[in-house]
Parts: C-alpha cells; structure tokens; sequence
C-alpha cells in the first residue's frame, strides 16, 4: 500500500511540474488567464501523472502476459484518461470528430511510447546477456 501511495505523490509532483515548465515556457505577458483555468490544468496534469505512476505497476505483474499487461493498462489509460482529457480539462473538445483525433493521436503516442520503451528493455537484456556470456 505505502508503494502505491509513494507513486500516486511521484506522479502528483511529477503532473505539477510538467504545467510549471509550460507555464513558464508558454508565458505571454499579454494573456491573462483566470486561476480556476490554472488549477484545473494542474489538477489534470497532477491525476494524469500520479495514474501513469500507478498504472506502470500493471507490468509487474509476472503471472500476466506483456500483451495482457499492454492491453489492459491500454484500455485503463482510455477509460481513465479521455474523462480529464476531455471534461475536466477541456483538452479534447467534446465533439465527435475531436474525440475521434484524440482517440488516435492518444493511440498512436501510446504505441510510440510502448515500442521505445520495448526498445530500451530490448537492448538492456542483450546487454546484460552479453555481460554474463562474458563471465563464463
């Protein structure tokens, strides 16, 4: 339990720095933007981070398949993720046809994201096989 809880504040921080840099990078002295707009961003970046912190738990889970372990954190991140994306923060708009781009950006982001990830893990294994073959 107390992993859980240190991964959700990991991600909480995480989501808030991530909207500070933009803040920062983003900022126009021009713009004014009301504090409840602000909040609701951090607010969605904070629930963002602390889910893909929680959820990176799912691939521990030995007795699961890496395909049962990538679909269901998958289907997961859609069902939890398209609700702060779309009514809390208004990142995607409501409408059909922003739900559907948002669908496949989100889709095709998470497949980039898995095969560099894949990738690394990949090259970490050959790696560490080399080095043992090389002890013997």
């Amino acid at each position: 339990m107390s992993k859980l809880i240190v991964r959700m504040f990991g991600g909480f921080g995480v989501g808030a720095v991530v909207t500070l840099i933009a803040l920062v990078v983003l900022n126009n002295p021009e713009d004014t933007v009301s504090s409840h707009l602000i909040a609701l961003n951090l607010l969605g970046s904070m629930l963002i981070g602390a889910y893909f912190s929680i959820s990176a738990l799912l691939f521990e889970r030995d007795e699961w398949s890496m395909l049962k372990q990538t679909l269901f954190h998958y289907v997961t991140s859609l069902i939890v993720l398209f609700p702060i994306f779309t009514w809390l923060t208004g990142w995607v708009p409501l409408t059909p046809r922003s739900l559907a781009i948002g669908f496949v950006f989100f889709t095709i982001t998470y497949i980039l994201n898995w095969l560099g990830w894949f990738t690394y893990f990949k090259q970490m294994e050959k790696r560490m096989n080399e080095s043992l073959q090389q002890r013997k």
